[in-house]
């Protein structure tokens, strides 16, 4: 592991610490717990799985689909979030193979910007993609396994894509 990763290790392992750790009640916790019940954050999945739940198998984690959907705003854009969506689930399920690592970041650009075409400002699109990776990396198994995707792509190159890199 790089310092670089290292220390993105040690950052992102802090802000799961101060979320609540391993105490079953910490002031913090519930206070994310509140505002999830007020609608001020998403209600996220926190389950092992690193995909997490598909009902409808579109590739977005349900908990996601759900916020985007509350996001209104155009199909298309909806479309773009969901596009990014599915490319940061694609990563989080790399597991280390540069090869997918590299397929999976390729898809991951055209989303960002496919997102960053649909959404009004570049300060609105870049918020949202911020947004999506938070939600798609909410908790430790998830942070560690986008490290591990990040680390697979240690020394990578990608170049920008022709177009929109809309899907649809």
């Amino acid at each position: 592991m790089t310092p670089r990763h290292l220390g993105m290790l040690v950052s992102l392992l802090s802000l799961l610490a101060a979320c609540g750790g391993e105490d079953p009640a910490p002031l913090q916790a519930r206070s994310i717990e509140d505002l999830e019940r007020q609608g001020a954050l998403p209600v996220l999945d926190r389950s092992e799985d690193l995909g997490g739940p598909d009902a409808d198998g579109n590739g977005v984690r349900d908990d996601i689909d759900a916020w985007i959907a509350r996001q209104g705003g155009a199909p298309a854009r909806q479309d773009a979030l969901r596009q990014l969506a599915r490319a940061f689930r694609d990563a989080l399920l790399v597991r280390g193979d540069s090869v997918a690592a590299q397929e999976a970041a390729w898809r991951t650009t055209l989303a960002v910007s496919c997102v960053m075409a649909r959404s009004g400002s570049s300060t609105e699109g870049a918020d949202a993609v911020a947004d999506m990776r938070k939600m798609s990396a909410n908790t430790k198994a998830r942070v560690l396994a986008y490290l591990d995707y990040s680390a697979a792509l240690d020394g990578a190159i990608l170049s920008l894509p022709a177009g929109d890199g809309c899907d649809e």
